[in-house]
């Protein structure tokens, strides 16, 4: 009421406004100069040079060698004007101040030399079994090839994390007649009429006293993006071998391995995490005495039960309503000490929680991204002859990684929160995140085709047709693509934060024969793949459940069909006229409930399970692939052609 109240009379309550620091002249510059707004313009230098030589040569007629070698110079990114600032020490080791900086991070990653060799063969073997399975002379073909790969930083990922200095931006805040922001102006406590200010004054603090920033509640801790000062350049080793075979009817056949290593690949994650460990034992008792009837603190006990005193309190960390308040009730019920030790970190600084209590999160982008790929390859094509395309592809392989989130997302804030299923459930224990990668499907087979019919003037059927019946019978031609993949690997979260802060654990999953499958229970629109929650545990507090990435998703299967019509009206002249039908058939394709429209991973959720459904395009938050039309889309067209 007191707000519509507000409104009406024009009160504003509360004034917000972010300030631009310039550290060179220590001043947070106007919101507006002449008029105008100010802009902050600084200029970022990401240089990257790259020479490459290679050679050929031709061993012997059916042998040749490719090899080069490719050197990548990426110097360290740095501003042009010298306005870099980085911590003077380790960020993750405790308070740090910020000093200038030739560069963001250490590493001018000189060395990076990236050989390549490649070699392709043809088989000259004129009898015995060789002969039978390499074909004729100049049938077959065998290539084999290796090389290393790197990864240059990306511009977005400076500026992500040069947006993020202290002092660079300062946000004042100010509630009429309540706290203020210090080194702010307070909020006048007039209406808009009576001359409510549209931007407060520059703060009167300098931008400098904000690179050396104090111990601060996680609640007023502002966050950060920082490189590891030792940041390398991620390396993918890359390899592969084929084979390559002619066939009768215009067919070539290639069946082939390929590998990819990826090494010290970029990672960014929130390592400033608030830990539980400290408070676990506390956390502990006070479980067993609110199971014995007492207060969390483990006082008001029954008559005759004594209670376990609780470290947190006795010592003056903590205080009893603190403690046995409905919230910690609720906490201690759901074997949430990640959250409980956030509780803490907002109220007071006596434990430590944190790595560096000056911030609240720490983005920090290192190189502790780790990948393996092996796949079987086969593919199947005839080549455009008489009419006819056709081309077959399988693939049987599987990808490893520790993250499959885009570390560039990541970066500006936009991949990391406690939700998040892509990101990691414990920065400490990377081990646990060594799964399938999130995008890994382990058969995908495609199958596309062109067939112009054979009817009409100058084809088998019809050849001699009139001009007048060819404009209806001749000109056909149908087209398709066909796409079927097996599910995605997914989590189920826990929906609590039993080990940090940072992240929600994973479900524990007490069915070891528990598999996700489609199924139609009452009162849910559309299946899901779980019936209901049996299977599932909230880990023990300290514990972050089930591995990562140990359930499936459904398969995939989508078709799509064009039929185009030409109608020759002179001979410089043709219209075309196309029926394209995207996903033919109408199949729904449900997804994983960590990507489905609707639907959650979290088996506390609501939404828990619900699958529906795989969208033509996924939020760019996501790192998977563009699947399809979600229903059938049938469109026309007409093209002129002259």
């Amino acid at each position: 009421m007191q707000a519509t109240i507000n409104n009406l009379l024009g009160s504003p309550a509360r004034i917000q406004q972010t300030y631009i620091g310039d550290l060179e002249k220590d001043v947070f510059l106007p919101f507006q100069v002449d008029g105008k707004v100010t802009l902050f313009d600084e200029l970022h230098l990401v240089n990257q040079y790259n020479l490459y030589v290679q050679d050929e040569w031709k061993a012997r007629n059916n042998l040749t060698l490719n090899y080069g070698v490719r050197w990548e110079i990426n110097p360290a990114p740095h501003t042009a004007d010298g306005k870099t600032y980085v911590a003077s020490t380790p960020i993750l080791d405790g308070p740090t101040t910020f000093v200038k900086a030739d560069s963001w991070y250490e590493n001018d990653n000189l060395g990076a030399f990236g050989p390549s060799l490649g070699l392709a063969y043809s088989p000259n073997f004129t009898k015995g079994f060789l002969k039978t399975l390499f074909g004729e002379t100049g049938k077959s073909a065998i290539r084999a090839g290796y090389r290393i790969a790197f990864d240059p930083i990306s511009s977005f990922q400076v500026t992500a994390a040069a947006g993020r200095v202290p002092g660079l931006l300062f946000t004042c805040s100010s509630t009429v007649g309540g706290a203020t922001t210090p080194g702010c102006t307070s909020a006048p406590n007039v209406t808009i009429g009576n001359g409510f200010p549209n931007e407060l004054p520059a703060p009167t603090i300098k931008p400098s006293s904000l690179l050396n920033l104090p111990l601060q509640l996680n609640t007023n801790a502002p966050p950060i993006t920082v490189f590891d000062p030792n940041l390398k350049l991620p390396t993918v080793h890359q390899w592969s071998l084929s084979l390559q075979r002619e066939l009768p009817l215009k067919m070539v056949m290639q069946a082939a391995y390929v590998g990819r290593r990826g090494m010290r690949l970029y990672f960014a994650a929130n390592r400033n995490q608030i830990n539980a460990d400290r408070i676990l034992p506390d956390f502990f008792a006070m479980q067993r005495n609110v199971s014995l009837g007492c207060a969390a603190s483990g006082t008001g006990c029954p008559t005759g039960v004594t209670g376990t005193p609780i470290g947190l309190v006795t010592s003056g960390v903590l205080t009893g309503t603190f403690v046995n308040s409905s919230t910690t009730l609720n906490e201690l019920q759901l074997n949430a000490a990640g959250s409980f030790a956030e509780r803490i970190e907002n109220t007071t600084l006596a434990l430590g929680l944190r790595p560096n209590q000056q911030f609240s999160g720490i983005t920090y982008i290192d190189n502790s991204g780790d990948s393996n790929y092996h796949a079987f390859q086969f593919t199947l094509r005839r080549r455009f002859a008489q009419g006819l395309g056709l081309a077959a592809a399988y693939t049987f392989g599987k990808s490893i990684d520790n993250q499959s989130v885009d570390p560039v997302g990541a970066a500006s804030g936009g991949g990391l929160s406690t939700t998040n299923s892509r990101t990691p459930s414990d920065i400490r224990n990377l081990r646990e995140e060594r799964a399938r990668s999130d995008f890994d499907r382990t058969h995908v087979f495609n199958l596309t085709a062109v067939w112009e019919l054979p009817i009409g003037k100058g084809r088998t059927f019809f050849g001699d047709a009139p001009g007048w019946l060819n404009q209806f019978i001749g000109g056909w031609t149908i087209n398709g693509i066909s796409t079927f993949m097996t599910g995605e690997p997914f989590s189920i979260r826990s929906g609590v934060r039993t080990s940090n802060a940072a992240h929600e654990s994973r479900a524990v999953v007490t069915d070891s024969d528990l598999r996700a499958r489609l199924q139609e229970i009452p009162g849910v629109a559309g299946p899901v793949l779980f019936a209901n929650t049996d299977g599932f545990a909230i880990p023990l507090p300290g514990q972050n459940g089930s591995g990562r990435n140990i359930f499936v998703a459904p398969n995939y299967y989508n078709l799509d069909i064009g039929i185009i019509k030409k109608f020759s009206i002179t001979e410089r002249v043709s219209l075309d006229f196309r029926t394209e039908m995207f996903n033919v058939l109408n199949r729904a394709n449900f997804d994983n409930p960590r990507d489905a429209s609707v639907g959650s991973p979290s088996f506390r959720s609501s939404l828990f399970a619900q699958a529906c459904c795989s969208t033509v395009a996924p939020p760019s938050t996501q790192t998977i692939i563009q699947t399809g039309e979600s229903s059938r889309v049938i469109q026309f067209g007409l093209k002129l052609k002259f």
